[in-house]
């Protein structure tokens, strides 16, 4: 039965990937955008293509057999980015992984590999996509063979490569050699492009035709040319011309998509700080849910109070209609003391309608309660983002929070400055965790105040994750904060700024117009003073 297979050019993706993706890198400030790229290109081939059978093939390094033939070859190319080369290994791990076959041979290319590939499976009638943008790869175009560039959404066909170069695949390499490479330092011919040489080959049939024939040209520079320059254009088609590897896998099994290793691929994902990949993987266990509590009524809400008053600590989440703290309304409030119970208490959410659920509490009677418990100096206040919480308390219910501020969101930034997110899932699935998204509790409703038409026993469940990975979050960066010497730093300097910054959000900062339009006009005086006092000032 034929099958449909999927010949990645592994190296031009890699250094494709390295200079179109800005340069990244993980908490250790090791480079990763290759990776990055590269993990990407293999996403969207999984995602549009769905292969059932692929591969991947790399070049070697050191010289290969055309450099026997050409000491030059490639001679042009600068060296590989010392940012770069490290980065290919984990690209080759992450390729093994994912259960993809990979092949690499000393003294070849990829591109030999890939055409001795393209070439055995074809035969055997199976349909072979090139996965690259490599022009050289395009002479093994045919009725079975096509290339897909992805970075470009490009397919070529025979009728594509004609249309390009006004000759099909099966000449185009004596086009090629007539053209030359100058990325390769392939000499070819000076002189021709690729209409000259697709006008040359279409008329004389090949690169013997036209050099049997080549008395029959008139005379031109292009002419002299040709003959000057005949053993560099044979030269030119050996060194483009893709030599045949026999040891390449010829079963179309040995080609088949395996099963990913995902523990692997966690582990490469959590040490190069790719956290947007981890959760696409199932690694993370979910939070235990059987200590969250939906807080409804009088008689739960009293026996929270009661289990608060007893506290040290006490974790903060605020869900809300808005980001914006100026106008954001309080829907629900989730706490926690510690990890084996979780309380929300919805207080704003809303039917379909557009009215207020009955079965919540009212806003005042949930402010009565938890005032004592939220000014209180000798609890330990614990948010992520908190001086958003602590603003959006202070507009909705008039508590000011007291006690010692944590803020894990910062924790996060102090002590692993270059990781690349801070976001609460983030952080969590890096600690084995994962919480529900935002948009899987709103099923992707982009209202701003989503939250506030989620059900609230649905809505129990997202925010107790929260207030429940927050506290997790705080233990572990405790921690590293110590081992850092750089809690002092953190209480003494950050926390106190985060009753200040919330307060500033919240109220806006007042401006003296006046005073700036009195600089406005100082400076604007200055700089004409220093633009005169230039050398050459107002001279024609």
């Amino acid at each position: 039965m034929n099958k449909k297979v999927f010949i990645i050019d592994g190296s031009a993706f890699i250094y494709r990937a390295f200079h179109a993706v800005a340069p990244l890198t993980n908490s250790e400030g090791f480079q990763t955008n290759a990776i990055f790229g590269f993990i990407n290109i293999l996403r969207r081939l999984f995602k549009e293509q769905d292969p059932e059978y692929v591969a991947v093939a790399f070049d070697t390094r050191g010289p290969v057999f055309r450099h026997e033939l050409y000491k030059a070859y490639k001679a042009n190319r600068p060296q590989m980015p010392e940012e770069l080369a490290p980065q290919i290994p984990f690209i080759k791990q992450v390729v093994e992984a994912m259960g993809i076959v990979s092949f690499e041979k000393q003294e070849l290319e990829a591109d030999d590999l890939i055409g001795s590939a393209a070439e055995v499976l074809s035969a055997q009638d199976h349909h072979v996509v090139i996965v690259s943008g490599d022009k050289d790869l395009l002479q093994l175009v045919n009725d079975k063979v096509i290339m897909w560039d992805p970075m470009n959404d490009r397919t070529m066909d025979r009728e594509g490569v004609f249309k390009k170069y006004q000759v099909y695949p099966e000449q185009l390499l004596d086009c090629f050699a007539l053209m030359g490479d100058s990325s390769d330092n392939v000499p070819g011919v000076p002189g021709i492009g690729p209409k000259s040489a697709a006008k040359l080959i279409t008329e004389f049939g090949s690169l013997e035709g036209l050099y049997d024939g080549i008395d029959s040209l008139k005379t031109s520079k292009m002419k002299e040319r040709l003959v000057d320059n005949r053993d560099n254009a044979f030269l030119s088609r050996d060194l483009i011309r893709l030599k045949a590897d026999p040891e390449i896998p010829r079963h179309i099994e040995e080609y088949k998509l395996g099963s990913a290793d995902e523990t692997a691929l966690k582990e490469i994902y959590t040490e190069l700080g790719f956290s947007s990949l981890l959760k696409e993987i199932d690694s993370g266990i979910d939070i235990p849910s059987e200590g969250f509590i939906l807080v409804n009524d009088q008689k739960l809400l009293k026996e929270l109070i009661g289990e608060l008053s007893q506290a040290t600590i006490l974790a903060i989440d605020t869900e809300t209609t808005s980001l914006n703290v100026r106008s954001a309304q309080l829907v629900g409030i989730s706490l926690s003391a510690d990890r084996k119970r979780s309380y929300y208490i919805p207080v704003g959410h809303r039917g379909e309608d557009g009215l207020l659920i009955e079965s919540q509490l009212s806003l005042e009677t949930v402010t009565a309660a938890l005032t004592p418990c939220f000014v209180s100096d000798t609890i330990q206040k614990i948010g992520h983002n908190l001086k958003y919480d602590y603003a959006v308390l202070k507009k909705n219910m008039g508590v000011t929070l007291g006690g010692p501020l944590v803020d894990t969101m910062i924790a996060a930034h102090l002590a692993e400055p270059l990781r690349r997110s801070f976001k609460l899932d983030d952080l969590c699935l890096d600690l084995g965790l994962k919480l529900t998204t935002y948009r899987e509790i709103t099923g992707g409703d982009k209202r701003e105040d989503a939250f506030a038409y989620v059900a609230a026993d649905k809505a129990c469940h997202y925010s107790c994750e929260d207030v429940y990975g927050t506290l997790v979050l705080w233990e572990y960066y405790q921690e590293l904060l110590d081992n850092n010497e750089q809690m002092s730093l953190f209480t003494d300097v950050e926390m106190a700024l985060v009753p200040i910054i919330a307060e500033m959000e919240r109220c806006g900062i007042m401006v003296d117009v006046d005073c700036l339009s009195r600089l406005a006009e100082e400076f604007q005086g200055r700089l004409q003073l220093l633009t005169h006092a230039l050398p050459g000032a107002g001279q024609a």
